[in-house]
């Protein structure tokens, strides 16, 4: 049997790199119909990979989508916060 992957397999999570490594953050779980933030809001957010402390503007947010899989094996999606 043939499974299919749709759109709604995929989240919309805002993401942050790592100034130091590269690395992708995830921040939190957003509306799937956002496109980005206004706020400058400073979050602070440390790095997964690297563990370094860095502060990013909200508005720096980059909105991405990820299959759920994904989000879930790394993060659980049921216990990311939501960013409005």
């Amino acid at each position: 049997m043939l499974v299919t992957k749709t759109k709604e397999d995929n989240i919309a999570v805002a993401c942050a790199d790592c100034p130091r490594c590269g690395k992708e953050n995830i921040v939190g779980r957003t509306a799937s119909a956002r496109s980005g933030y206004n706020e400058t809001v400073e979050l602070t957010i440390a790095c997964k990979s690297c563990e370094k402390i860095f502060t990013l503007p909200k508005s720096r947010l980059e909105i991405r989508r990820k299959p759920r899989e994904i989000v879930d094996a790394e993060y659980t999606v049921t216990t990311l916060p939501w960013i409005e």
